[in-house]
């Protein structure tokens, strides 16, 4: 939510509160003075509950937010990791105190409660990867990690007794354990974004934008009683946008 928006918000209903009190209060047959007093009190008391309300909504979204994309970078983690980095990671993010993970086989774990099978690739987990799991004879549970899964294999595990725990609920699962990777592989290096910055900063397509407001600035100048801070400020920019459209990255 924007500033703009949650203080209109809150005077709308500081008052929306008054006024309707300041009527009331009227009508009961007290005296204007105190009526106002009272007015203001109910509105400010009504301003302070929305906007304390839109404080939680707003930092609540905001939480979301950062989980969505700490989500997201995870999963893509995932998939660019190799199959016994993957393995080797949910190796130890299974463990704790209680149960100790297990290794089975490449992308297969097991517990004292269940097998795992991890899925973590840029499509979706198949109906054919359900069905191998399905073969495997154990009376523990069967569990898919994974990021996605297609309509068919979600109604084939329903089927064959396989669950499958995708995205949001392995990322959960990850956090809880307190098991996120310190770097991440789909992340950029510090180098390439610096040189993605200057390329963004000294673009040639920017040269327009400070022509424009290099020239706005001098004509502000005619127009001020302290001319040299525009005059000096405008010619710089002046300046900035020929060796930009000369110099700049393409």
């Amino acid at each position: 939510m924007k500033k703009s928006a949650f203080l209109s918000d809150v005077f709308f209903a500081f008052f929306t509160v008054g006024i309707f009190t300041l009527c009331l209060f009227r009508y009961l047959g007290l005296r204007l003075v105190v009526a106002l007093l009272l007015a203001a009190i109910c509105g400010v008391l009504a301003a302070g509950g929305v906007g304390s309300l839109l404080q939680s909504k707003r930092k609540s979204f905001f939480l979301k937010k950062s989980d969505e994309a700490q989500k997201q970078r995870l999963l893509t983690h995932l998939a660019l990791l190799s199959d016994e980095r993957k393995t080797q990671f949910f190796l130890q993010a299974l463990s704790d105190e209680t149960s100790f993970a297990k290794r089975f086989g490449r992308l297969r774990l097991y517990t004292q409660e269940a097998f795992y099978f991890l899925s973590f690739r840029f499509a979706p987990l198949s109906a054919d990867e359900v069905a191998n799991a399905a073969r495997l004879k154990t009376a523990k549970r069967k569990i898919f990690l994974c990021a996605q899964t297609d309509e068919e294999a979600l109604r084939l595990s329903k089927q064959l007794g396989v669950e499958i725990v995708t995205g949001e609920a392995v990322y959960s699962m990850v956090k809880s354990r307190e098991a996120l990777p310190e770097t991440y592989l789909c992340d950029e290096k510090k180098e390439e974004k610096r040189k993605r910055r200057l390329h963004a900063c000294f673009a040639k397509a920017n040269g327009k934008r400070f022509l424009v407001g290099g020239v706005l600035i001098l004509l502000t100048s005619l127009l001020t009683p302290f001319p040299y801070y525009y005059l000096v400020f405008g010619s710089l920019l002046l300046v900035a946008a020929v060796l930009i459209r000369i110099f700049g990255y393409s």
